[in-house]
């Protein structure tokens, strides 16, 4: 190898008196020549490394994840989202997420259908969501299978009243082979809320058309949950 090194060697001080004398353009061919791929190779990983840098100042913390399902495509979505994180007064490393990215039918199975409730089941899983909002049938299907959370366990009963109606979701008795047995044991749950008339759901168009009573719940495994009663208060204003 020492030998194999010093023969690179020998060869590259005679290449480097060839250059004696030539033109400063010449000089430049020929380092563009030998070592261009070098060149590409550092370039490639500065560009690489800057992407990685770019994503991580750029990628900030969720204080609140909210899915809306089967909402009015090109209704104003970042006008709410903007608003609330000013309202939480958050700084440039936190954020809202509001995900509009969900079409969820209430009987039938499609495409589109199921990988809605594939995204909306990982990021539950994944403890990204803290709330779920829905027209009625597209709600109780999820709520029934137990996605939402009981509202006496995340309202004070002061709170639950002052929200008015809810949605009671009929729950399997603690088996989950009886969530697709229409026949087994259930029992009612309240978990959901009716938001189709609040102030924010109609100013924005949220729902706009929609003949169904729109819910909110509060995501089974969600860690966020002053915020999202602090989100369920601001819809009203």
């Amino acid at each position: 190898m020492k030998e194999t090194g010093s023969l690179r060697d020998e060869i590259r001080q005679e290449q480097l008196k060839g250059l004696e004398g030539k033109s400063t353009l010449y000089k430049i061919r020929y380092y563009v020549y030998y070592y261009k791929w070098y060149a590409i190779a550092i370039l490639v990983a500065v560009i690489i490394a800057g992407i990685v840098i770019r994503d991580i100042r750029a990628n900030k913390d969720s204080v609140l994840g909210v899915a809306v399902i089967n909402s009015l495509y090109g209704a104003d979505y970042e006008e709410i989202k903007l608003g609330f994180e000013e309202e939480l007064e958050l700084d440039d490393k936190h954020e809202v997420d509001i995900d509009t990215q969900y079409t969820i039918s209430a009987d039938e199975q499609n495409g589109f259908d199921m990988q809605s409730q594939e995204k909306l089941f990982v990021r539950m899983a994944a403890g990204q969501l803290d709330i779920i909002i829905a027209p009625e049938s597209v709600f109780k299907k999820l709520a029934d299978v137990g996605y939402m959370r009981d509202l006496n366990m995340v309202l004070t009963k002061e709170e639950y009243e002052k929200y008015g109606a809810v949605f009671m979701a009929s729950i399997a008795d603690d088996s989950v082979e009886a969530v697709d047995n229409e026949n087994a044991p259930r029992h009612d749950v309240p978990t959901g809320i009716s938001i189709g008339d609040y102030k924010k759901i109609k100013e924005y168009a949220w729902y706009y058309n929609c003949t169904e009573p729109v819910y909110l719940g509060f995501a089974d495994g969600g860690s966020n949950t002053d915020n999202a009663i602090r989100f369920l208060e601001y819809l009203r204003q």
